[in-house]
């Protein structure tokens, strides 16, 4: 959990994508801590300001713009390599239950998990592509290799177990989640991942990604309809 990694996403025709959402979460936080600077500033009585309505109305276009950004570029290259159905992780009952207040806020707030599903959904329907939640229990914890989920550890992106295997936790659970709805036979080798990170108007791609085009043309009700799959895990 957290807000490290946005999205991570498998395919079955070989690609993954790593959406990361460091410094988007570090400005979202540091514009919740100057409303709270400015709430502790008013008289008794009061609660809120101008300023503060404004911050807060900063606060969450700046946050909803880039996840409909997110949400579209994601499309886009589904749509481009076929892909016809795409699964994504039910958070419910972590979200739910989850103790700590930071991870809450990362959840609840900045990254509201079913705000997210809702914008997926509708956007994957102009595309043609089916969505379908489903749950993703233990993927975080399963090794990739050897299938154990005792005598492993997460130390923030590194997955780490007892077999010797270390790679990227997101996106080896993408992949374990994907191999369970699809199939272990259907998802092959991967391509090297392709990381992005928001810059204020677009998600890119970081410089030792692969080259790949991402076209912005609408496309509305033009469906792939080949059977290609695709997992997508959300913090």
């Amino acid at each position: 959990m957290g807000a490290n990694n946005l999205v991570a996403c498998t395919t079955t025709t070989g690609q993954q994508y790593l959406y990361e959402g460091r410094d988007l979460f570090a400005d979202f936080r540091e514009t919740t801590e100057e409303i709270a600077r400015l709430q502790s500033k008013l008289r008794e009585g009061r609660y809120s300001s101008h300023r503060i309505r404004r911050l807060y109305r900063k606060r969450t276009r700046r946050r909803d713009h880039a996840q409909d950004a997110l949400v579209r570029d994601l499309m886009e290259r589904l749509y481009d390599e076929g892909i016809a159905t795409v699964y994504v992780g039910n958070l419910t009952d972590v979200l739910s239950e989850h103790w700590s207040a930071r991870v809450n806020e990362k959840t609840h707030q900045f990254w509201a998990y079913r705000s997210f599903i809702d914008r997926l959904a509708t956007t994957a329907e102009e595309y043609g592509i089916t969505v379908e939640v489903e749950s993703e229990a233990y993927t975080t914890a399963e090794c990739p290799v050897c299938g154990e989920r005792d005598d492993t550890d997460r130390d923030g992106d590194v997955f780490r177990c007892s077999c010797g295997y270390e790679g990227h936790a997101d996106l080896d659970a993408s992949r374990t989640f994907l191999k369970r709805q699809a199939g272990e036979n259907t998802v092959g080798s991967m391509a090297r991942p392709v990381r992005l990170k928001w810059d204020d108007h677009n998600w890119s791609e970081l410089p030792h990604s692969p080259e790949r085009a991402s076209p912005n043309e609408e496309r509305t009700d033009r469906s792939t309809g080949n059977g290609k799959l695709a997992s997508v895990g959300t913090a």
